[in-house]
């Protein structure tokens, strides 16, 4: 049987072509109409769950009236009466998809494709309660910057340092301390490497860019943000977490049956797997996650309105983008990156955010001559310093790269921390993953003193992972060793210690 298939395309521009990729890209989505006149597509996806799907899609209708937006509803198998809460809300500019039957959450994402979204989309799961002014701001950030393809605002109940708590007891609590909350600051725009994404804004012609369905299906299981969000930035444009905007995430893990929860932890594990397959070898947690929020307490503003940053051996950049993010707040919004590694599978992420011309990869002796031209105020070592085998001599080639008042940040893997010691004893894990030099912050603070050079100590990390069982086994070994010093309990307690060095 043949079928025919005509599109009206009277009332769209003819295409203009552009030497400029972000602009060819612009135009092209240009012509990408929905047909809807607006300016943002919301999708709200519901399976079942019928009540929550409601307070979403109500708060959405209360709280975007300052968008040119319309709806897409999409019911994905439910058999709760999503459909027809569906067809009864009472706005002009929707449209309904309805799946008879929930095959899979990515199913959808089949079924429609772009011409069903205006220039931009927001992903809203019905989960989610939207608050006063959140897409605006979203939309304000994301037209602040062609490069800017998606903004994800703060929320409950998420990972990856995204949740802010607003310590609420009522929806009407809630959505007066969220509208004192959802005021546009750009010093509060943080561009990051990954993402946990759910209310996200995302740019048409990023989604060209990465290519349809915006999902890869090979993270059916846990990890597809983190995929998205690569995806993302590998094809040229900057992904932003919107300190200044927060939503509402109900998501209950307290009902979570005991099966669910061993889904969960499987699923997590697969799309882990999954990820550092087609990253060759890249970890959205090791490699991704690594905050050092230890650094940023210390943090000096350099009272110029230029800063250089290095992230010597940061993976792929997490460090030193902190930082970046961090001189925000005092003002200063063109901090400029760089970035040395001695593994080549991070050159490629250091290069989305730190440019092309700025990140360099070789052994660590040919640090200096790689920058020689160039001095940094701000300075991080990404790998504890006891993990290089001349560990003095690394600090110093990183100072000759500091700047008068600038800062070097490095830390110290403990050598002698106790959990480590009871995993090599007792078998209870794998240990150190590689050898350490053995220092103590004694040791390593006094050999800097031999050389001229003065390491602040900041602070420790690790006591707060430490199960009281081996607090309570540490305490009372040095109760019979006679042992009260505060700083010998965080030598065992303790993985990891940390430093800034100053050059005055």
């Amino acid at each position: 049987m043949q079928q025919i298939y005509e599109f009206d395309t009277s009332n769209i521009n003819p295409l203009t072509t552009s030497d400029d990729l972000y602009q060819g890209r612009s135009n092209m989505a240009a012509i990408s109409d929905n047909g809807m006149d607006s300016d943002v597509t919301v999708c709200v996806q519901g399976y079942n769950r019928v009540e929550k799907t409601k307070q979403c899609v109500e708060s959405i209708l209360k709280y975007t009236g300052d968008v040119n937006y319309d709806l897409l509803l999409i019911d994905n198998g439910s058999t709760d009466g999503t459909f027809d809460f569906f067809k009864s809300v009472d706005f002009k500019k929707k449209r309904i998809i309805r799946i008879d039957k929930n095959v899979s959450s990515i199913y959808p994402a089949l079924v429609y494709n772009t011409s069903f979204l205006s220039r931009y989309m927001a992903g809203v799961s019905n989960d989610l309660v939207v608050t006063p002014h959140w897409l605006s701001n979203l939309l304000r950030i994301a037209e602040s910057d062609e490069k800017i393809g998606l903004v994800q605002p703060v929320s409950s109940n998420v990972s990856n340092s995204q949740q802010v708590n607003l310590n609420f007891n009522s929806l009407v609590e809630m959505e007066e301390k969220a509208k004192d909350y959802n005021v546009s600051n750009p010093a509060k725009w943080e561009q990051r490497l990954r993402l946990v994404i759910n209310g996200c804004l995302i740019k048409k012609e990023a989604l060209f860019a990465i290519g349809w369905p915006f999902m890869d299906v090979g993270f059916y299981h846990d990890f597809a943000d983190d995929d998205m969000t690569f995806r993302v930035r590998r094809a040229g444009y900057k992904a932003i977490l919107a300190r200044d905007t927060w939503i509402c995430h109900d998501h209950d893990h307290t009902h979570m049956s005991s099966s669910d929860i061993e889904k969960g932890n499987r699923s997590i594990k697969i799309g882990r797997e999954n990820f550092r397959n087609k990253y060759f070898g890249i970890d959205a947690w090791d490699d991704v996650n690594c905050f050092i929020p230890e650094y940023l307490s210390a943090l000096k503003p350099t009272g110029t309105e230029h800063n250089r940053i290095l992230g010597i051996d940061v993976r792929c950049g997490t460090p030193i983008l902190e930082i970046k993010n961090r001189l925000r707040y005092s003002g200063i919004y063109d901090a400029e990156c760089h970035a040395f590694t001695q593994q080549a599978k991070y050159f490629l992420d250091l290069q989305t955010f730190c440019g092309a011309d700025n990140v360099f990869s070789g052994d660590i002796g040919s640090l200096v001559n790689c920058f020689d031209d160039v001095s940094f105020d701000y300075i991080v070592i990404g790998e504890d310093i006891n993990s290089y085998k001349n560990p003095i001599g690394v600090i110093k080639s990183a100072l000759k790269l500091l700047a008068h008042g600038g800062q070097l940040f490095v830390s110290l893997s403990n050598s002698y921390d106790l959990l480590a010691f009871l995993k090599e004893i007792r078998k209870l894990g794998s240990g150190p993953s590689k050898h350490v030099l053995s220092y103590t912050m004694d040791e390593f603070v006094n050999e800097l003193k031999y050389e001229g050079i003065n390491a602040k100590y900041i602070t420790s990390r690790g006591y707060e992972q430490m199960s009281q069982d081996v607090i309570q086994f540490a305490q009372n070994c040095m109760n019979k060793l006679g042992i009260s010093d505060e700083q010998a309990l965080i030598g065992l307690l303790c993985d990891r210690h940390f430093f800034v060095i100053d050059k005055e």
